[in-house]
């Protein structure tokens, strides 16, 4: 039962992970060098049984690779506060008006209560291939607000500095 009611929550998850993944809208000007850089991306989702704040870091590269890293914040009910590390590397690709997001290798790490993966193992819910897109609702060269193809949630980031 508790993977069942898991699942979604994860779903949501790997869509903060993807959040630059978008299906362009036929009115929207869409320019991809945009996307290029370093961004920060934060959700936060709640309700009656669970909270969750995900803070993540994600460098989209000219060449189609991507590769971030974050921390998931998790509270469910009957459980601890958890905390996670995350890393993510994918490549992107933009076809037919979509940028698509597929996942080669993803890792979730429980930093704050490793004996509940015995109990929890939330890794073992995500599958190492996955693909995902999201509707690009704002991009500009300092801002991505997305909307989840799959899960509806909207993500918003903010372009980093460049590492100097």
């Amino acid at each position: 039962m508790l993977r069942i009611n898991a699942l979604p929550l994860f779903g949501l998850l790997f869509s903060v992970i993807a959040s630059a993944s978008t299906q362009v809208n036929d009115s929207a000007i869409f320019d991809q060098k945009n996307l290029y850089g370093r961004w920060n991306c934060k959700y936060a989702m709640e309700d009656a049984n669970t909270r969750m704040k995900v803070d993540y870091d994600i460098s989209y590269f000219a060449d189609g690779r991507a590769s971030g890293s974050g921390t998931l914040l998790l509270r469910m009910q009957n459980f601890p506060q958890m905390e996670y590390s995350l890393s993510n590397r994918s490549t992107w690709v933009v076809k037919a008006g979509s940028l698509i997001l597929s996942s080669a290798e993803f890792k979730l790490v429980n930093r704050s209560h490793p004996e509940l993966d015995q109990i929890l193992n939330l890794e073992s819910l995500f599958p190492q291939n996955v693909r995902e897109s999201s509707t690009i609702l704002e991009l500009t060269q300092s801002t991505l607000v997305a909307r989840s193809d799959s899960y509806g949630g909207v993500y918003s980031c903010s372009k980093r500095a460049p590492k100097i």
